[in-house]
């Protein structure tokens, strides 16, 4: 993201999550948690990778169904906007977080 000299960015907020939510929606029409956040957050890979920390390998096991530490949680509802609860409520099975 660019902005000028002096502009603030802008401030996003929280996404709540709800059956009614765009990611629900994908989910009952057949995407997996992973990628119906990333979707919706329309952010590639590489940009995950950067806003996270997290490695793309770390990335695409995620991706694949492997288990996600706390801090992993943490990062990736912070890069998509959504509280870390929202974002564990939403997973299809939410004993996948660890600590």
């Amino acid at each position: 993201m660019s902005r000028r000299k002096g502009e603030r960015p802008v401030a996003r907020p929280l996404q709540r999550w709800s059956d009614d939510h765009p990611v629900a929606h994908a989910m009952r029409t057949g995407s997996d948690w992973f990628t119906a956040w990333q979707g919706q957050a329309a952010m590639p890979d590489y940009r995950l990778v950067s806003t996270t920390g997290i490695p793309i390998g770390r990335i695409e096991a995620i991706r694949r169904g492997d288990y996600l530490t706390r801090a992993e949680a943490d990062a990736l509802a912070r890069a998509w906007s959504v509280s870390t609860e929202d974002l564990i409520a939403s997973m299809d099975a939410p004993g996948r977080v660890i600590d």
